[in-house]
């Protein structure tokens, strides 16, 4: 087996310098074969620089470095148990509708990151839709179906920029991992749409009538003996993907029971604590597990 210190360079991940290149690790990849011993899988939760790079990360989230050491360290030591990597890309646009260009105060400057988007506001004149029939629209709906409200987050994993690569440390071991097992990670694009959020993987918080999602892949990953979950941020995209996850199958435990979360791999944004108790539901409700490694 490849020594890990020839794939990755732990002191970069996180950083915009890759000091490892693509071509010694496809070259290292070609000098072995490794076998399957199990079936399982490991689904990555938008692992992407902006979310990992503490200095310029757009959305950087606290502890994500360390996640994407134990993962790497993970896929490293798990490689032969390993059949697939199933890898979420979180992918907006300058103007989605949880960006600061879509949302105005009165005095005619752009809403602050991190403002709560209410019914309320809009009415009071608080906050000023640039669409207004469509963000009303929208915002009514959050409502009515008991969703979190809108949150205007800083742009984050535009469409091409360095911010919506996967983290480059991460994406070395996952170049090892396919070109030694001669497989291909599954790469899964969400959140285009820019009228509505998407933490969840597997659909929108909202439904416009533009959602084109395929999510075969959903129903691919539920046949594995086992499927490990990790990556950023745990109390939003995380989470919802293993909700969303676990609702489609909720009258199928034994495919629920399939997960494993794995906590030391993600952070939170917000109150841990609170998070914690969420996961613990979802342990309670669909026997999802919840490790460390």
């Amino acid at each position: 087996m490849i020594d890990l210190k020839n794939i990755v360079n732990e002191k970069y991940i996180g950083k915009e310098e890759n000091p490892i290149n693509q071509n010694e690790i496809y070259n290292f990849a070609s000098s072995v074969n490794i076998k399957n011993n199990k079936n399982e899988a490991l689904l990555i939760i938008d692992a992407q620089r902006d979310f990992i790079d503490m200095e310029k990360g757009a959305l950087a989230v606290k502890g994500a470095t360390e996640d994407i050491k134990r993962i790497i360290k993970f896929i490293y030591d798990n490689i032969e148990n390993l059949s697939s990597i199933y890898t979420t890309i979180d992918t907006h646009s300058y103007d989605s509708i949880f960006h600061p260009f879509l949302w105005k105060t009165p005095n005619g400057e752009y809403v602050k990151p991190f403002t709560e988007i209410t019914l309320e506001k809009i009415e009071n004149k608080e906050v000023i839709p640039v669409y207004k029939d469509i963000q009303t629209d929208y915002v009514k709906k959050l409502k009515e179906q008991g969703s979190q409200n809108l949150i205007i987050w800083t742009y984050h994993c535009i469409y091409g920029t360095d911010g919506w690569l996967i983290e480059k440390q991460l994406s070395n071991i996952l170049a090892f991992f396919e070109a030694s097992k001669k497989t291909s990670i599954n790469k899964i694009i969400k959140g285009t749409d820019k009228f509505t959020e998407m933490y969840g993987a597997i659909k929108p918080e909202v439904m416009t009538g533009k959602n084109n999602y395929n999510n075969d892949w959903v129903k691919e990953i539920k046949n594995y003996e086992k499927i490990f979950v990790c990556g950023e941020a745990k109390d939003y995209c995380v989470y919802e993907t293993i909700k969303q996850f676990c609702e489609i199958y909720k009258s199928e435990k034994n495919i629920t029971e399939k997960i494993y979360f794995m906590n030391n791999c993600s952070s939170s944004i917000g109150d841990e604590n609170i998070c914690n108790k969420k996961y613990e539901e979802l342990a309670n409700n669909y026997g999802i597990k919840l490790i460390t490694v």
